[in-house]
Protein backbone atom coordinates (compact mmCIF):
# COMPACT_ATOMS: atom_id res chain seq x y z
CA UNK A 1 0.00 0.00 0.00
CA UNK A 2 1.34 3.58 -0.62
CA UNK A 3 1.56 6.05 2.07
CA UNK A 4 -0.97 8.74 0.87
CA UNK A 5 -3.55 6.56 0.77
CA UNK A 6 -6.67 6.70 2.70
CA UNK A 7 -5.70 10.36 3.53
CA UNK A 8 -7.99 13.16 2.00
CA UNK A 9 -6.93 16.59 0.68
CA UNK A 10 -7.66 19.67 2.33
CA UNK A 11 -9.73 21.58 -0.28
CA UNK A 12 -9.77 25.38 -0.13
CA UNK A 13 -12.99 26.93 0.47
CA UNK A 14 -14.40 29.24 -2.39
CA UNK A 15 -15.12 33.05 -1.60
CA UNK A 16 -12.28 33.64 0.63
CA UNK A 17 -10.85 37.46 0.81
CA UNK A 18 -8.05 38.28 -1.27
CA UNK A 19 -5.27 39.20 1.11
CA UNK A 20 -4.17 42.14 -1.72
CA UNK A 21 -4.09 45.37 0.21
CA UNK A 22 -5.77 47.18 -2.00
CA UNK A 23 -8.62 44.62 -2.10
CA UNK A 24 -9.47 45.28 -5.76
CA UNK A 25 -9.11 42.09 -7.90
CA UNK A 26 -10.06 43.27 -11.14
CA UNK A 27 -10.04 46.19 -13.52
CA UNK A 28 -12.31 48.61 -13.76
CA UNK A 29 -14.28 49.45 -17.00
CA UNK A 30 -14.72 52.71 -17.82
CA UNK A 31 -17.65 53.72 -20.36
CA UNK A 32 -16.24 54.06 -24.01
CA UNK A 33 -17.19 57.26 -25.72
CA UNK A 34 -20.26 55.67 -26.79
CA UNK A 35 -21.37 54.17 -23.29
CA UNK A 36 -22.97 56.05 -20.20
CA UNK A 37 -22.78 55.08 -16.81
CA UNK A 38 -26.42 54.81 -15.66
CA UNK A 39 -27.79 53.47 -12.02
CA UNK A 40 -31.26 50.78 -12.33
CA UNK A 41 -34.46 52.40 -11.22
CA UNK A 42 -37.00 49.73 -10.97
CA UNK A 43 -37.10 46.46 -12.66
CA UNK A 44 -40.15 46.41 -15.59
CA UNK A 45 -40.27 42.74 -16.23
CA UNK A 46 -39.29 40.78 -19.30
CA UNK A 47 -35.49 41.75 -19.09
CA UNK A 48 -36.04 45.53 -19.37
CA UNK A 49 -35.38 48.24 -16.63
CA UNK A 50 -35.32 51.80 -16.27
CA UNK A 51 -32.07 53.67 -16.03
CA UNK A 52 -31.59 57.36 -15.06
CA UNK A 53 -28.09 58.19 -16.73
CA UNK A 54 -25.24 60.15 -15.83
CA UNK A 55 -26.62 62.25 -19.20
CA UNK A 56 -30.03 63.53 -17.29
CA UNK A 57 -32.24 60.80 -19.73
CA UNK A 58 -34.18 57.93 -18.27
CA UNK A 59 -33.56 55.03 -20.40
CA UNK A 60 -35.84 51.82 -21.26
CA UNK A 61 -32.66 49.77 -21.40
CA UNK A 62 -32.39 45.97 -21.99
CA UNK A 63 -30.32 43.18 -21.19
CA UNK A 64 -29.23 41.52 -24.15
CA UNK A 65 -29.24 37.83 -24.70
CA UNK A 66 -25.48 37.27 -24.17
CA UNK A 67 -25.79 38.90 -20.66
CA UNK A 68 -29.12 36.97 -19.59
CA UNK A 69 -27.32 34.25 -17.23
CA UNK A 70 -24.47 35.96 -16.31
CA UNK A 71 -25.71 39.11 -14.76
CA UNK A 72 -28.13 39.58 -12.00
CA UNK A 73 -29.20 43.07 -11.95
CA UNK A 74 -31.42 44.64 -9.04
CA UNK A 75 -32.61 48.14 -8.21
CA UNK A 76 -29.80 50.59 -7.26
CA UNK A 77 -27.36 48.60 -9.51
CA UNK A 78 -24.70 50.97 -11.29
CA UNK A 79 -24.78 49.83 -15.03
CA UNK A 80 -23.18 51.13 -18.09
CA UNK A 81 -25.93 51.69 -21.47
CA UNK A 82 -25.52 51.95 -24.90
CA UNK A 83 -27.76 53.96 -26.17
CA UNK A 84 -29.47 53.16 -29.27
CA UNK A 85 -29.48 55.16 -32.59
CA UNK A 86 -33.13 55.84 -32.86
CA UNK A 87 -35.18 59.58 -32.82
CA UNK A 88 -36.11 59.11 -29.36
CA UNK A 89 -32.93 58.40 -27.88
CA UNK A 90 -34.48 57.01 -24.83
CA UNK A 91 -33.48 53.52 -25.27
CA UNK A 92 -30.41 51.55 -24.75
CA UNK A 93 -28.54 47.62 -24.41
CA UNK A 94 -27.37 47.28 -20.37
CA UNK A 95 -23.62 46.44 -21.33
CA UNK A 96 -22.08 46.00 -18.11
CA UNK A 97 -23.04 45.49 -14.26
CA UNK A 98 -20.07 47.37 -11.92
CA UNK A 99 -19.55 44.95 -8.89
CA UNK A 100 -19.49 47.15 -5.23
CA UNK A 101 -15.27 46.70 -5.53
CA UNK A 102 -15.25 48.57 -8.89
CA UNK A 103 -17.86 51.56 -7.90
CA UNK A 104 -14.91 52.98 -6.07
CA UNK A 105 -12.10 53.16 -8.60
CA UNK A 106 -15.09 54.51 -10.88
CA UNK A 107 -15.64 57.48 -8.64
CA UNK A 108 -12.51 58.62 -8.92
CA UNK A 109 -12.54 59.31 -12.29
CA UNK A 110 -16.46 60.18 -12.96
CA UNK A 111 -17.11 61.63 -9.28
CA UNK A 112 -19.34 64.39 -10.71
CA UNK A 113 -21.63 61.87 -12.74
CA UNK A 114 -21.70 59.71 -9.87
CA UNK A 115 -22.76 62.43 -6.93
CA UNK A 116 -25.50 63.81 -9.69
CA UNK A 117 -26.94 60.04 -9.60
CA UNK A 118 -26.81 59.77 -5.88
CA UNK A 119 -24.63 56.63 -6.17
CA UNK A 120 -24.15 55.04 -2.58
CA UNK A 121 -20.29 54.46 -2.83
CA UNK A 122 -18.83 51.48 -0.31
CA UNK A 123 -16.46 52.08 2.30
CA UNK A 124 -13.17 49.75 1.53
CA UNK A 125 -13.36 47.15 4.00
CA UNK A 126 -10.22 45.98 5.91
CA UNK A 127 -9.13 42.37 5.91
CA UNK A 128 -7.89 41.17 9.00
CA UNK A 129 -5.42 38.63 9.66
Amino acid sequence: MSQNQGKKKKKKKKGTPDPSPSGYSRRTRYPAEHEVIGVVIRNLGARRMEVLCADQVKRTARIPGRFRRGYRITVNDVVLVEPWDDLSGDRGDITYRYRKNEIRPLSRRYKKELDDLEVEIPRVMDYQQ
